[in-house]
């Protein structure tokens, strides 16, 4: 849920809070008259569970003897000089009260000179908005910092102490083996599968079918030439070899479509006794300990009969031919789903299909926006999607897994912010085991940023999701089997998409930030502290893509 905006006690400032499942996003803004000796803002939190009262804290202080601008710091005392901030230590249904504080005077005595209070609470994920929507992110490797100091012992390589896993997942295993455990004797599990190999998953089917569970499961079976590879790859390398162990070879069958380039689907459907479809289970996440524990991913599941029905009308005319070719499944993708010229509710778009027209229908939405498009690229954008990206009028954040992922057009692009994640810390333990995780993976090597996202205006009335496992590029929409999910006018959707977004974001962003830092610092011992005048403003007031920032959450 989203706060209203409210209005400072002085009308100095005006704030707002954005709550999803584990993030609380705060935004604030003030006049540019009040910005002059502005020195940042402080938030303190009122948890409504337990009344504790915290001021939140910050990794940026005043450069003062015994001070450490990489050191954790209360907000009171080392104020926030951005104008939005993310609070990740939240828990699902708990409600916040949060007051941002206005400070100006000096960095020895601070003033609070203004303040403003949002109330906001946060989704649970089993169960976000009114319309059946669930929706699991990871927490993947911007953890990295919580993960050293909550796991400080672990030794290098496997992470192996289950309760980091499970730490690590955050309810996304954990929401894909409820969706398999919840199916009842008689009732039907039918899984198009991509990457197939993670054991607690096969335990889990092996579990159903034992119990009676009607069990189909296509798995991508297609084998690849790779160059400098003596044999042909694939992910059934791993996944076939897996189906014989767990004793599942008469409920599988390998899709090896002619023509097809990857059979990339990742989803379930849960069939009731009479074989009518109930809910579907969909998302970015592959069946791996990759997907779960070594990239950003999200597992998002809907109580929609008649959108599970079209997944399932997918699955079934496949399951009855897996070498469906790619010609014949272009005209069954776009028989089963059409790409509308307006977008309302949750609509599904299945791929491969004759044109781009999935592009295109994403380039437009981006065009459209008005406030703020966020995206997230694991793999290289369409040129047509890459040029609405640039060309928006909007504030655009993107979240790349590498900076060569797009061109420089997109890296110049006014009003326009981007972050990479690729690049690992070698003195961390978890993303060391992160990036060992992907060498696992036939496709995914070097592959920290994994969700398929746009947003578009996500904080307007009517904001705009795109999620699933297509990678807006020319082979997921006319080569590969793809499954796409627009979802429009769903607020407390986009609200968790947006803050588990910004908390992703904002991580390999400042990390770039702290890499900069350093190199400064070999000539200026005090950069990176934070400023004692109110120059920090300026970037915020002068018409760039800061200024968009702020404005954007507004």
């Amino acid at each position: 849920m989203r706060s209203k905006i409210v209005k400072g006690k002085k009308h100095h400032i005006e704030a707002r809070g954005i709550a999803g499942t584990y993030v609380v996003m705060l935004a604030f803004n003030c006049t540019e008259a009040f910005r002059n000796g502005l020195l940042g803002f402080g938030i303190q939190r009122r948890d409504h569970t337990n009344e504790e009262v915290i001021w939140l804290r910050g990794l940026r202080t005043f450069d003062r003897p015994g001070s450490d601008a990489g050191a954790d710091a209360p907000t009171r005392h080392h104020p926030i000089q951005k104008f939005h901030w993310g609070d990740y230590t939240t828990k699902p249904g708990r409600t916040y009260t949060y007051t941002i504080h206005a400070m100006k005077g000096t960095p020895e005595n601070l003033d609070i000179v203004d303040s403003a209070e949002v109330e906001v609470t946060c989704e649970v994920p089993e169960s976000v908005g009114h319309n059946g929507h669930a929706v699991h992110f990871n927490r993947s490797a911007a953890a990295s910092q919580a993960f050293a100091t909550r796991f400080p012992d672990l030794p290098p390589g496997d992470v192996v102490d289950p309760a980091a896993r499970t730490w690590l997942s955050r309810g996304l295993a954990e929401s894909l083996i409820d969706f398999i455990d919840q199916a009842k004797q008689g009732e039907g599990l039918h899984l198009f599968l991509y990457e197939f190999e993670k054991d607690e998953f096969f335990e889990a089917l092996k579990r159903a079918s034992d119990r009676g569970v009607r069990l189909e499961i296509l798995f991508d079976a297609i084998l690849h030439k790779e160059p400098g590879k003596a044999d042909p790859q694939g992910p059934s390398l791993v996944s076939a070899p897996k189906i014989r162990t767990f004793g599942l070879q008469k409920v599988c069958r390998g899709r090896m479509g002619h023509g097809i380039n990857i059979s990339h689907n990742k989803f379930m459907v849960l069939t009731d006794v009479h074989e009518k479809p109930q809910r579907v289970w969909s998302g970015s996440t592959n069946f791996t300990d990759a997907g779960i524990y070594g990239q950003s991913n999200v597992g998002h599941a809907i109580a929609d009969a008649t959108l599970a029905g079209t997944y399932f009308r997918w699955h079934q005319a496949i399951w009855a031919n897996p070498a469906t070719s790619v010609a014949d499944s272009r005209t069954l993708a776009a028989t089963l789903t059409t790409v509308p010229a307006t977008f309302t509710g949750s609509t599904l778009v299945l791929s491969p299909r004759d044109s781009i027209e999935a592009v295109t229908a994403c380039a437009g939405l981006v065009s459209g926006a008005e406030r703020m498009v966020c995206f997230t690229a694991p793999f290289a954008l369409h040129d047509d999607l890459e040029e609405a990206l640039a060309k928006a009028d909007a504030q655009v954040l993107g979240l790349l897994n590498k900076e060569s992922v797009v061109g420089i057009e997109l890296h110049n692009a006014p009003n326009t912010l981007l972050a990479a994640a690729a690049a690992i810390n070698e003195a961390s333990v978890l993303e060391v085991w992160q990036g060992e995780l992907q060498k696992e993976s036939l496709q995914h090597s070097g592959v920290f940023i994994h969700t398929k996202i746009i947003l578009v205006d996500p904080l307007s009335d009517h904001p705009m999701v795109v999620t699933g496992s297509a990678n807006f590029s020319n082979n997921s929409s006319k080569n590969n089997d793809e499954n796409q999910l627009f979802i429009s006018g769903e607020p407390e959707v986009a609200d968790v998409y947006l803050g588990e977004f910004m908390r992703m974001f904002d991580h390999y962003y400042f990390r770039d930030h702290v890499k900069m830092i350093e190199k400064q610092k070999r000539t200026n011992p005090g950069a990176g502290s934070l400023d004692e005048t109110d120059g920090w403003t300026s970037r915020y007031f002068n018409g760039g893509e800061r200024e968009a920032l702020r404005e954007a959450f507004f």
